[in-house]
């Protein structure tokens, strides 16, 4: 009996304390997230980006001309394609692909520069027996990798905003 009072005192002092212990999560988003209409976007060498990349950054932000944007993102892309696995007869069974973005916020008010930062993001495919196989798996991994720098790249704006 009086181990049990025990054992229920500790589970209720550990349950209490984990309650209490103030994590919140930094990279969540939440209810209070950040309004994506009021994010200007400006892709810094547009010409060097692939189709997929400018894509998925239209995407992410959508444009509406009639809010004011309180806030530009210069965002600087660079695509790294690299061979992972090759075979013995020297082809290349597997290429990993790296998103790397440059990112600036600013106040558009101010021209206050708010946030300077980097992401990186990686992906992978195999090489298939078809190039078009091929050039259509790297297209999708590419957009992908972007899709997560930018999901990334949202977060930490949203925590360091907050």
């Amino acid at each position: 009996m009086f181990h049990n009072i025990i054992r229920i005192s500790l589970l209720i002092s550990l349950f209490s304390y984990l309650v209490s212990c103030g994590f919140k999560p930094m990279y969540k988003f939440s209810e209070n997230s950040i309004d994506l209409n009021s994010y200007s976007i400006n892709i810094i060498n547009v010409s060097n980006a692939s189709r997929e990349i400018k894509e998925e950054i239209i995407k992410s932000f959508p444009s509406s001309s009639e809010t004011k944007k309180d806030y530009v993102i210069d965002i600087e892309v660079f695509e790294n394609s690299d061979p992972l696995i090759t075979n013995t007869d020297g082809t290349i069974s597997k290429y990993g692909i790296e998103i790397i973005m440059y990112y600036k916020v600013k106040d558009t008010n101010t021209n206050k520069l708010l946030i300077d930062d980097i992401i990186r993001s990686f992906s992978q495919y195999t090489v298939e027996t078809s190039e078009i196989e091929t050039e259509d798996k790297k297209k999708r991994m590419i957009r992908t990798a972007t899709s997560s720098a930018i999901q990334m790249m949202i977060s930490k704006i949203q925590s360091d905003t907050s």
